[in-house]
């Protein structure tokens, strides 16, 4: 009876030191299957704000350059993805990087990605990597707009990663690692007021006054497709609401927050800006309402996850209303052309968002998921000086970064970054893909091919085209000359008799 009293002694001792090893060793970290799923979701939509891109500034340009927004916006997915595989997140949100500037390579090639929690959220590494390399895509592409109808393909493609590699990395990093310097001082940025909004807009700055006005810019000023417009408008809302709301990194209260002042604030903001418009011209613009959308779309960006729905009204109101300002201020005297307002939209409401986010911060928002102090209305004004500080500080590493990119890309044999003068004319799609977004032409018709019309060959040797019928003009109601040519060509000295008739034969 002894040995066997002795041995059950023995287990029951074993038994209990290892019970209370257990207690004592930390619990391993959990992911939330329900916050996984929303940011997987949320990544969906982000995904689905690329193609909105694409569809958005198509609709504003000339439609001979409608096809090149929309293929430059997929190509940005697809590099950035391969950057972001390969460098990119790890430079973005190493969590054991000891500077506060720029990730080590604990995450390169995807090394460390794996099921485990990203540092300070719920969902795994993986979700968390695919979601915020959605981000640098979108952000990738944005700064397009301003130099539009005059860019060439190859080296927008070198652009794309060299730019996402040392503009968007680091300043991702500063905003949001653990390490980040901004990130240290109490910066708050929800979404990407700086990486992503700030960023995009003063890379636009820097794209249009290295690239200069274009030589068509009277002839294709106006919007060739507003339906484009609208559509693209419906997608990015539509996408934002994942962008934002996915920012919660949880399926919860605060992630709802930031669904409800992503909308508020885009509705407020197109209403302003389309408001703003009729005043003196009496028409309610479609263009100005999805313009004033996005605006307000950008603005409240960094605030979404910080602020209540009153004030993400207010940010709409003060968005719609001055990002409308500057855009009809830089149009002025034709020194700036930025082409498609990503400086008005994007740089101004980014830093909008910012600094009042400084402002209507409010400390029970926060508290739904995390901790953290208010802004000014809590009494905090150190944090609108922190604003303030990350906002130059983003601007002005952005476009600094940015100019020294393109002065450094155009110099390079092969990869000048405008094209020639008649490829401008012609239109980009053509001159530079081949393809183009329409075809008029029918069958039946008596007109020979013109630009943007019908179909046209390119001498890949020379850059110039071979047909003789073609027009390097593709718009027809601004310009009474296009007439005589369209007339010379076709031999037909009865085709119309005004601009509207040689419209309505092209269109056929």
């Amino acid at each position: 009876m002894a040995p066997a009293s002795s041995l059950a002694a023995a287990v029951a001792s074993t038994t209990m030191a290892l019970a209370k090893r257990q207690d004592e060793a930390p619990a391993a970290p959990l992911v939330d299957s329900g916050a996984n799923a929303w940011v997987m979701a949320s990544a969906a939509l982000v995904l689905l704000m690329l193609p909105g891109l694409g569809y958005f500034y198509s609709g504003l340009s000339h439609h001979k350059n409608a096809l090149v927004f929309l293929h430059l916006c997929m190509l940005s997915l697809a590099i950035v993805s391969i950057q972001w595989f390969l460098w990119g997140f790890s430079l973005s949100f190493s969590p054991n990087s000891t500077n506060g500037f720029i990730g080590d390579i604990h995450f390169m090639g995807f090394r460390n990605v794996d099921a485990q929690p990203y540092p300070g959220t719920v969902i795994s590494t993986d979700v968390f990597a695919m979601f915020q390399g959605l981000f640098c895509a979108l952000t990738a592409a944005l700064p397009f707009g301003s130099a539009a109808d005059r860019t060439r393909v190859l080296p927008s493609l070198f652009f794309i990663v060299i730019w996402a590699t040392f503009v968007y990395n680091p300043i991702a990093y500063w905003a949001w690692a653990p390490n980040g310097w901004l990130r240290t001082r109490g910066y708050l940025d929800f979404a990407g007021g700086a990486a992503v909004e700030i960023a995009s807009g003063f890379a636009g700055l820097a794209f249009a006054l290295y690239m200069g006005p274009r030589k068509t810019r009277i002839i294709d000023e106006k919007p060739h497709n507003v339906g484009y417009v609208i559509l693209g408008t419906a997608m990015l809302w539509f996408g934002w609401l994942g962008f934002n709301a996915g920012s919660a990194t949880s399926a919860d209260a605060r992630a709802g927050m930031a669904l409800i002042t992503t909308h508020l604030c885009g509705a407020t903001a197109g209403l302003t800006w389309m408001l703003c418009e009729y005043v003196p011209s009496k028409k309610y613009s479609a263009v100005g309402f999805c313009t004033g959308a996005v605006a307000g779309l950008v603005s409240i960006t960094p605030a979404a996850g910080f602020v209540a729905p009153w004030a993400a009204v207010v940010i709409g109101v003060v968005s719609g209303s001055v990002c409308r300002w500057v855009s009809v201020m830089t149009k002025k005297g034709g020194r700036l052309d930025d082409t498609l307002d990503v400086f008005a939209v994007h740089g101004v409401g980014g830093i909008i968002g910012t600094l009042l986010t400084g402002v209507f911060a409010q400390e029970w928002i926060i508290g739904l998921n995390s901790t953290g102090t208010g802004g000014v209305i809590e009494g905090h004004w150190h944090q609108l000086l922190v604003q303030f500080y990350a906002t130059v500080a983003a601007a002005a590493y952005t476009f600094v970064v940015t100019y020294i990119i393109f002065f450094l890309l155009d110099h390079l044999p092969g990869l000048h970054l405008r094209v020639k003068d008649d490829q401008e004319a012609m239109g980009v799609d053509l001159a530079q893909m081949g393809e183009y977004a329409y075809n008029y032409q029918r069958a039946e018709s008596s007109l020979n091919p013109v630009a943007g019309f019908g179909s046209m060959s390119l001498d890949p040797l020379t850059e110039k085209t071979t047909s003789q019928s073609v027009v390097p003009m593709a718009t027809f109601r601004d310009n009474s000359q296009a007439l005589r040519q369209v007339q010379a060509i076709s031999g037909n000295n009865n085709v119309g008799g005004d601009e509207r008739h040689v419209e309505m034969n092209l269109s056929r």
